[in-house]
């Protein structure tokens, strides 16, 4: 076993700011681009520009589902691809801190980019690609902002330091889209006074958007610390060498890092359900619960809030308790609320069950990032967040497939949520055998980078 013989002094407060300022910087183009406005904007006006008869709209917004979906799917497989291997690079050579400001600059641009897709059933093509593209780039530059975190933080605050800048990432989402709704969609045309002429007052919104972003994460970009090169590695780097030491470490995985292994899977089977919880929030709201779109919006809003003061408190629990019982009680929470909106077909239950669902979910995805800075031997951690979310993104359609299935099931949209509760207690089951030692518990300093079996 491998250990930290003291824990690491306090980082500068600049960084730890910096590195909060990223979440609540980037949170903006989940929930404006992709969840509520823009990515609503491409699949049901520009899918459907010019088109009349309520059938045939709905069968084009149906296709511009469909092609979102599909251009998103190729972009999973990107980011499976890519994001061990860049995180092998970026361990290998000391290169973390440029591919981070690469692939947020990226990002940047993409977002930049999509008010060209005008309200022309032409463009939909170009919504999703740019959406997509968005996306790898986002998720891409995820891995490298999460290896910051072991840099930044002690054994003892880590969860505090993790919760808080999770909590900014919603306060961030919340921020952005008030801003977005007031200046660009309510009233009428937002105050701004965009007209709707082909669009414009939606395709203004990614460049609100995109600055939105540089300016969040740009500290980070300036002071992330220091990423040397890992002791040992190639003084050259191919792809192809990268690919061949993710294999024989794999490999190798199999027999001293049992434990990892079995943690990427148990958790990305558990996460990918917390990550269908949101992204089929508006559905159930709209379609079971008969939501308008500007309470849908507001439950968005309250759904941000509600868990950003969740994840908040979490990550001080997570310093009180460790990350194996904060994972295990917020797992366990979701399953029991979710249990209320199956038993009870009710508005009410659904507003307040829902919002004590988002209490749980951010300690738990904050605290499952804590617990792999953990396991990961120093100078592994941007390759294992790289695994992190190539994992994540070869078991991602579990969610979404469970809710599907259940809906067809049961021919009840709320029943739905039955599919994605029985995913994340699988992940559960899957992750309370495993044994993480030290790795689990409260800020102990020889945690980080424990061989635990």
């Amino acid at each position: 076993m491998s250990s930290l013989s003291a824990a690491p002094a306090p980082a500068p407060r600049r960084a730890v700011v910096s590195f909060a300022l990223w979440d609540g910087g980037m949170s903006a183009f989940s929930s404006v681009i992709l969840t509520f406005v823009f990515a609503t904007y491409v699949t049901s006006g520009v899918a459907a520009a010019g088109i009349e008869g309520e059938a045939a709209i709905t069968a084009a917004q149906a296709h511009g589902a469909q092609v979102l979906s599909s251009w998103q799917a190729a972009g999973a497989v990107v980011i499976a691809l890519l994001a061990p291997l860049l995180g092998n690079l970026a361990d290998a050579r000391g290169a973390r801190n440029t591919l981070l400001r690469i692939t947020t600059l990226a990002t940047v641009a993409a977002v930049a980019l999509m008010p060209l897709v005008a309200y022309d059933r032409a463009y939909l093509g170009l919504g999703a690609a740019l959406i997509a593209l968005a996306l790898v780039f986002s998720e891409l530059a995820g891995v490298f902002v999460n290896s910051v975190l072991p840099e930044i933080s002690t054994p003892q605050n880590r969860g505090r330091v993790s919760g808080t800048a999770w909590a900014v990432g919603y306060w961030g989402s919340i921020g952005c889209l008030a801003l977005v709704l007031v200046l660009f969609v309510m009233p009428g045309t937002g105050l701004l006074g965009i007209t709707s002429d082909n669009g414009w007052n939606l395709r203004a919104i990614p460049i609100f958007v995109a600055l939105w972003i540089l300016a969040g994460t740009l500290p980070l970009m300036l002071w992330a610390p220091r990423h040397p090169p890992r002791a040992g590695g190639p003084q050259r780097w191919t792809p192809w060498q990268g690919y061949a030491q993710i294999g024989r470490r794999a490999a190798r995985a199999l027999r001293e890092e049992p434990v990892m292994l079995a943690y990427l899977v148990a958790s990305a089977i558990y996460r990918d359900g917390l990550g269908a919880v949101f992204s089929v929030a508006g559905v159930l709201a709209a379609v079971s619960y008969g939501f308008s779109t500007t309470e849908v919006i507001v439950f968005g809003i309250a759904a941000n809030l509600v868990a950003g003061f969740g994840v908040f408190l979490g990550g001080r629990a997570d310093d009180r308790f460790g990350p194996r019982r904060i994972i295990i009680a917020g797992c366990a929470g979701i399953i029991a609320v979710g249990s209320l909106i199956l038993a009870f077909d009710s508005k009410a239950v659904f507003w307040a069950a829902g919002l004590a669902i988002c209490l749980f979910v951010g300690p738990v995805q904050s605290s499952s990032r804590t617990l792999l800075t953990r396991l990961s031997q120093p100078g592994r951690e941007t390759e294992n967040f790289g695994l992190y979310a190539t994992t994540g993104r070869a078991l991602g359609f579990l969610g979404t497939a469970a809710f599907a299935i259940t809906v067809g099931l049961f021919g009840d949209t709320r029943m739905g949520i039955l599919g994605i509760l029985i995913v994340i207690m699988l992940g559960l089951i899957a992750f309370v055998p495993i044994r993480l030692g030290a790795a689990g518990r409260a800020g102990d300093p020889a945690a980080d980078g424990a061989l635990v079996r």
